[in-house]
């Protein structure tokens, strides 16, 4: 199994305007006779996934977004360029398709870097034509920095797709996995998810 989460800590890079990660001790076994860490995160901290509700007032809440969208095949896509492009799509993958691009290597960098590579509107339209489940993204968002309307997203979520945002794909090279990504149960935007593949 490889797991693509990122790992929620002090060190975690955060989308500009975004909490950051904190984490603190809140009882101690000296003092309380248990260990209890409390933590301060947003919904979309670390690896994470959209709910239709954060592009979309009328969205439906995480809640409410069928497990099956992330639970299944999948088909790792490595494109090199500065977006993905409908013409980087491969003619053939799985329901699910996650995008291993450059950004992979800006994790290495410590701090949130604007010029990510993101997935392009006629990629997205050509994505919701071919019936996908779930898009994800090797970095913390699909959306072009500095964009606004959430063009993307809205392509996607409004055809019943999901996004899954910030995955670690260093280690991982393209081809066809099962994916296990279950979100945390909250109904709301979006939620924290551990991501596997195997």
């Amino acid at each position: 199994m490889i797991d693509i989460s990122l790992n929620l800590s002090r060190d975690l890079i955060t989308y500009p305007g975004d909490l950051c990660f904190e984490s603190y001790e809140y009882k101690t076994h000296p003092r309380d006779q248990v260990h209890i860490t409390r933590l301060l995160l947003e919904t979309h901290s670390g690896t994470h996934f959209d709910a239709p509700f954060h592009a979309m007032p009328d969205g439906v809440t995480s809640a409410h977004v069928p497990l099956e969208n992330f639970i299944g095949e999948c088909t790792v896509c490595e494109v090199s360029g500065n977006s993905v492009k409908a013409s980087d799509l491969p003619s053939r993958h799985k329901k699910r398709i996650l995008f291993k691009t450059k950004n992979s290597e800006l994790y290495k960098t410590g701090k949130f870097e604007t010029d990510f590579c993101y997935v392009a509107e006629d990629a997205a339209r050509e994505l919701v034509k071919r019936g996908v489940a779930l898009v994800g993204i090797d970095y913390l968002s699909i959306e072009q920095f500095g964009t606004k309307g959430m063009k993307v997203h809205k392509i996607i979520l409004s055809s019943g797709a999901s996004i899954l945002e910030g995955i670690d794909l260093r280690g991982v090279s393209p081809g066809d996995y099962d994916l296990l990504c279950l979100p945390l149960k909250l109904d709301t935007d979006g939620a924290p998810c551990r991501a596997i593949l195997r």
